[in-house]
């Protein structure tokens, strides 16, 4: 019996020995894996996460294509708007090529008018001198001087230069006073007075004459420098509209 016994021992010891060797075999060959079987216990979630992904990929394809619409339709009405502005421009274009002509005589007709309106003032201004020049010369002629000897006139724009000589202060004052009140005079004044030297000219008369120099301003000589500035303005608003027309 106690034969048996051994024998029955050795068996197991040999049996789990065989087994412990063919397991490290089996692992050395490859990794055992414990496989359940093809029975799948949660199915709903793998259903929801296709669902999902399904969703996910529609919106983006949604949202592309939403945005490559709108784009598109941004193009096309930038296309439509430029090919509207340049018909407008186009339009207007050959609108002012066609009234360029008219717009030209136009600029030149004023600037004939203004250039003939200044040409009369200038001359109306510059023969204004003259006239004085006319009145003072028939009040001369007529002046019986009452011992006044008028030696030398002289005529600068609305002014006159005068240089005379006399037998006293009050003849050459009164004879100043008299051209004074000629139409037109806007203020008489003597420059200087002094006597004559003994060798005087003997057409300036008898020794210890008074000589005196006078001068008579006229009614526009205090409005040389407005009459002046307003033309250098009218000049160059003439200038600025000739420059604007071309």
């Amino acid at each position: 019996m106690s034969a048996a016994v051994f024998d029955a021992g050795r068996l197991n010891a040999a049996a789990q020995l065989h087994v412990a060797h063919d397991m490290r075999r089996l692992h050395a060959v490859r990794p055992f894996k414990l496989w359940l079987g093809g029975f799948n216990l949660l199915p709903h979630r793998q259903r929801k996460a296709r669902l999902a992904r399904r969703r996910c990929l529609f919106a983006w394809t949604v949202a592309a294509f939403a945005g490559c619409t709108a784009v598109v339709a941004l193009a096309g009405y930038q296309a439509l708007e430029k090919a509207r502005l340049d018909a407008q421009r186009a339009s207007v274009e050959q609108s002012l090529a066609q009234l360029a002509a008219p717009l030209t005589e136009h600029a030149r007709v004023l600037r004939a008018r203004d250039q003939q309106r200044d040409e009369a003032a200038r001359a109306k201004h510059l023969s204004e001198p003259l006239t004085y020049l006319r009145d003072l010369l028939d009040v001369l002629s007529f002046e019986p001087g009452d011992g006044v000897l008028l030696q030398q006139l002289r005529q600068r724009g609305h002014e006159t230069e005068l240089a005379a000589t006399s037998r006293a202060h009050f003849d050459s004052a009164q004879w100043l006073k008299r051209l004074g009140a000629i139409p037109g005079v806007a203020g008489a004044e003597m420059s200087e007075s002094h006597r004559s030297s003994p060798h005087a000219d003997a057409n300036a008369g008898s020794a210890g004459a008074i000589e005196f120099g006078a001068r008579l301003r006229w009614e526009d000589s205090a409005k040389d420098v407005a009459r002046g500035a307003s033309l250098a303005a009218s000049s160059k608003a003439k200038a600025d509209q000739i420059g604007g027309s071309k």
